[in-house]
């Protein structure tokens, strides 16, 4: 009953101001198209060039579609000096009262940076000004079934009407992209001579609409590479030694302590020794990684009579496989190889021949292995994804893993220190964002409130 008597009318009427906003927006662009088309289309060219769009590659979507006309009638100065298309149409005389004052509010809609604070999909969004620090909830039936809690959009607000409405498309960035896109913001207010206050940014985001509407951050421009804990590039690394008395070599492989024998190898032709060592010796040498590196961990993990998982503090270096006549070793980088053929050299001189060494990157190797074993090699290795109990795990593990953002402390160190706060605030915003994306709710996973909760970050507190 409520419901009937509140919400639905609210919602009716925010339809149909926004269907009637809809059609003054395609009549203004039938106008501006019509009286400044060459001009309009070779700025929107340029454009798309700019944005690296528009191509077989990256072809244009109705979103980049959506922001581009946006910025071209409403900021972008036309070329006889008389401002943008959109305050001109609202001063037609030939329009009606009512068209006029729908198109001043849209041509009123200027662009903003918000950070998503809570989002109902289909419904609407709660925006975080990132500038001002200004909160609004805007009615928005497309945008918020994409975005997710933590995104940054660049988007337009129309403040007038029922309530709040997203106007247009909006350019969505993810929360480690934040600072980046910051930064522009305040080169385009120094450039400017406008300042680095809250109002100078304000300013600068409305002024420098068109290199912003066009700015990519330079972290998405990097390829992820992989590397291993201890910070070398991570390569398919093998080699392969002929066994001379393959009984000897078994009872030296057994007595290495840094070896276990984890079992038979599938086809049961050979066993298999896991080479592993002590985790935080190999984080305590490793170098800063570049931006764009992903680290790839392999170790065991065990669970509890509760059915909780388990990670022993050792790391996987590669694994040694004894098969008769033959030793391999299989590792993920190339100093890790060369350590595996040092430690053969000590422990099995005059048992081996010389060995038959192999590196190559990982996609030489997917493209060369037998469809066969690239499945079973994605099944065993893959990714856990849905896997809400070894989430929750990488977590417990991340926690008391040192940091380079923080100093090279952990979190737990960070926040018990407590001069970290608003950089474990940023930290747990992307794991909380990249949660929500996971999930088909939408929604972050039970994993961050625990982050939260043993951070002291249950009051959010990230300086604007």
């Amino acid at each position: 009953m409520k419901y009937k008597r509140c919400c639905l009318p609210r919602q009716s009427a925010v339809g149909l101001a926004v269907a009637r906003a809809e059609g003054v927006w395609e009549r203004m662009q039938n106008w501006a198209l019509a009286r400044f088309h060459d001009e309009l289309l070779d700025s929107l060219s340029k454009h798309f060039d700019a944005r690296g769009i528009g191509t077989s590659e990256r072809p244009v979507m109705d979103d980049d579609l959506s922001v581009a006309l946006c910025w071209l009638l409403i900021d972008r100065p036309l070329a006889d000096g008389g401002g943008p298309p959109a305050p001109r149409y609202a001063e037609l005389p030939e329009i009606s009262e009512g068209e006029g004052a729908l198109a001043r509010s849209i041509a009123e809609c200027k662009l903003g940076v918000h950070r998503v604070r809570d989002v109902s999909p289909g419904a609407w969004i709660d925006l975080e000004n990132v500038v001002t620090g200004a909160t609004v909830r805007v009615s928005s039936p497309n945008v918020s079934r994409e975005a997710v809690r933590w995104h940054v959009l660049f988007c337009r607000v129309m403040a007038n009407g029922p309530t709040p409405t997203l106007w247009g498309g909006a350019a969505f960035y993810q929360p480690n992209e934040e600072p980046e896109l910051l930064a522009e913001i305040e080169r385009i207010a120094t450039a400017r001579g406008l300042g680095t206050g809250p109002a100078g940014l304000a300013e600068a985001v409305r002024v420098g609409a068109r290199e912003l509407v066009c700015f990519i951050p330079d972290s998405r421009r990097v390829e992820p590479m992989p590397y291993t804990l201890e910070g070398d590039p991570a390569m398919v690394a093998e080699a392969s030694w002929r066994v001379r008395d393959p009984d000897s070599v078994l009872n030296e492989l057994s007595a290495v302590p840094d070896l276990v024998a984890t079992g038979e190898t599938e086809g049961g032709e050979g066993l298999v020794f896991q080479w592993t060592a002590s985790r935080d010796d190999l984080m305590a040498s490793r170098r800063e990684l570049p931006r764009g590196a992903v680290c790839l961990e392999n170790g065991p993990i065990s669970a509890t009579e509760e059915g909780d998982l388990e990670l022993a503090d050792v790391s996987a270096l590669g694994s040694f496989t004894l098969r008769g006549g033959r030793l391999d070793f299989e590792g993920i980088s190339e100093t890790r190889l060369n350590a595996a053929v040092d430690l053969v050299e000590r422990r099995l001189r005059g048992l081996v021949s010389r060995p038959t060494l192999r590196v190559r990157s990982f996609d030489e190797y997917r493209s060369s292995a037998p469809s066969s074993h690239r499945a079973r090699r994605a099944s065993h290795d893959g990714p856990p994804g849905s896997d809400e109990r070894f989430r929750r795990l990488l977590w417990r593990r991340w926690i008391d893993d040192p940091v380079a953002r923080l100093g090279g402390i952990s979190p737990r160190v960070a926040a018990a220190r407590g001069g970290y706060r608003d950089e474990l605030e940023f930290l747990v915003r992307g794991i909380e964002h990249r949660s929500a994306c996971e999930r088909s709710d939408g929604l972050p996973g039970p994993e961050v409130a625990w982050l939260r909760s043993e951070l002291g970050l249950d009051t959010e507190s990230l300086a604007v």
